[in-house]
């Protein structure tokens, strides 16, 4: 394909998703706001800032929200978050068009990218989601990127890609990808915690491969990115820090688990004794939800690591030994959405459809009622829909598990075929999954980026079968 060609289909990719996911925009004018952005938006308001949200994502969402604050009226707030949301939209269809061209020059064919292309651009949970101001979109969409970045560094059979394809891996390439990963890491407090772990495999991987001198040299390289992105992310995160005068998160948003273990056991099998020993730390456990740990962590008593904590997770640990069977369905329950393919995650429609802001200063002002009231209908817990088989693949086990089977596919590949590190990039993904499981519960924004990377698992699976039948044919 030569640079024009490319240049206008890369252009009509990005224009066709963008026009799809602008008329969701425009249904749910000026974009999706709940949940966390509550929370952020009351930090930024009330210059009252907390660690337990990304900062960077915090200072952006709060700078559109008084964009236009000099003249307060529900209008100029709403404008503020349309240009917010369209500044979302540019960065998630630039990601998801990188990808689409990836996924043409890996399997030079058109078929497979037009079907991608549609998968980013008509499939509800990416249009709903790529318009809705969580944190976990902008990571999601800059996570697809520097993972499509890492095959590209660490296979490069797969660099078919023309000028997307001719991909020289230059400095230039190494710093574009090294930004990226900053920003991933600075727009998900956890993603620090995967990368960290894959850093040390990185290590081992290249200490243990000392005689490969292609693969060495290809996880060196990566490795170099990984550090050098880790480093100066959490320099400047340290550097928002001390510009808000941030406070240090809570304790509390880590003991998600014990939390659900410890509310479970309380309201099934705990005898007095048990029952008085669980009520130091959470009061009431008539909240305790399946699915999600937030009402039984906020009600511990503890915000900073202190004796209360530790204390806290030996007589959990004892609860777990003497009800084991409690404590394992507590932790099922919670993470149930990640790995069962067939279950709804935790309320997953209201993060994406419910609207809401903080002190109610933005409202909902859809311009194709119609298209909000089809999708409302459709995707709303309450409907009927949503538990037909028609909405199963809405479900966020089935992308995790793509995710987690195309790593033993790769690995099986690179341990018998010695094949390039292709199943790296897949062992952050695996990194930042457990992470996940620590969490409060299966959410499918949480695992946005297994729904975006699913296409490229599918493509590279393809191409590899593909050439593993035609060499192996007569």
């Amino acid at each position: 394909m030569n640079i024009k060609k490319q240049t206008i289909t890369i252009i009509s990719t990005f224009l066709f998703i963008f026009l799809c996911h602008f008329i969701i925009f425009l249904a749910f004018y000026p974009g999706i706001c709940s949940y966390d952005l509550n929370a952020q938006i009351k930090q930024y308001v009330d210059n009252d800032f907390c660690t337990s949200h990304p900062l960077l994502h915090t200072l952006f969402i709060g700078y559109f929200h008084d964009l236009f604050i000099s003249t307060p009226s529900i209008e100029n707030i709403n404008r503020g978050y349309a240009i917010a949301t369209i500044i979302q939209l540019l960065i998630v269809d630039s990601a998801m068009t990188y990808s689409v061209m990836y996924v043409r020059s890996v399997l030079h064919k058109k078929l497979p990218a037009i079907i991608c292309m549609a998968f980013y651009a008509l499939f509800p949970v990416n249009s709903l989601l790529a318009i809705s101001h969580t944190k976990d979109v902008l990571f999601a969409a800059f996570g697809l990127i520097f993972f499509i970045d890492s095959l590209r560094l660490l296979c490069p059979l797969l660099q078919n890609v023309g000028s997307l394809s001719t991909p020289k891996l230059n400095s230039l390439f190494m710093i574009r990808m090294t930004v990226n990963a900053i920003l991933m890491i600075l727009l998900r407090n956890n993603a620090v915690y995967a990368i960290c772990i894959l850093a040390i495999i990185l290590i081992i991987l290249i200490c243990v491969s000392k005689h490969k001198k292609q693969p060495v040299s290809l996880l060196v390289r990566y490795l170099f990115v990984v550090l050098i992105a880790l480093t100066l992310s959490v320099t400047s995160n340290r550097l928002l820090v001390y510009h808000t005068n941030a406070t240090p998160g809570s304790i509390k948003e880590m003991m998600s688990i014990p939390g659900q273990i410890m509310g479970r056991i309380h309201n099934t099998v705990a005898n007095d004794e048990e029952q008085a020993v669980i009520e130091k730390y959470i009061p009431n456990t008539d909240e305790y939800n399946y699915y999600l740990a937030d009402p039984m962590k906020h009600y511990l008593p503890f915000e900073i690591w202190e004796s209360a904590c530790k204390h806290f997770l030996l007589d959990t640990a004892i609860m777990s030994l003497k009800h084991p069977v409690i404590a394992s369905q507590a932790v099922w329950y919670t993470i149930q959405g990640y790995l069962d393919p067939f279950h709804q995650p935790y309320n997953s429609d209201r993060y994406y459809i419910s609207f809401e802001t903080y002190r109610g200063d933005a409202q909902l002002d859809s311009k194709i009622p119609f298209l909000h009231k089809l999708y409302n209908d459709t995707f709303a817990i309450t409907s009927g829909y949503c538990h037909t088989p028609l909405v199963i693949p809405l479900y966020l086990g089935i992308y995790v598990w793509i995710c987690i089977l195309t790593l033993i596919f790769m690995i099986r590949k690179h341990t018998i075929l010695g094949s390039d590190p292709v199943y790296i990039p897949y062992v952050f993904l695996i990194l930042y999954l457990c992470t996940l499981l620590l969490g409060p519960g299966a959410i499918t924004r949480y695992g946005f980026i297994y729904v975006l990377t699913a296409p490229l698992s599918i493509c590279l699976i393809s191409h590899f079968l593909r050439n593993q039948y035609s060499h192996t044919e007569p």
